[in-house]
């Protein structure tokens, strides 16, 4: 049986940008850059760890968010 390790990943505001806020004072993620959260970059090498030192193993990264949030995912994979 093969180990399969599913990792979930968050596109987040990236904390050194400008930051613009909307009407209702939250934060306009349409002019905010954004990029992987540091924590989230732990847990991927964590598991690409992990799946090196098994026989059979797979990882999964996943995302939710805006189309943007790809850029996320394209960071995990590199």
């Amino acid at each position: 049986m093969s180990l399969r390790i599913v990792v979930c990943v968050k596109y987040v505001p990236d904390a050194t940008g400008d930051r613009h806020f909307a009407d209702d004072l939250t934060v306009d993620r349409d002019d905010v850059d954004g990029l992987l959260s540091e924590l989230d970059e732990y847990a991927v090498e964590q598991a690409l760890q992990i799946a090196e030192e098994a026989d059979d193993a797979e990882v999964t990264v996943l995302t939710v968010g805006p189309e943007d949030a790809k850029d996320a995912l394209r960071k995990a994979l590199s």
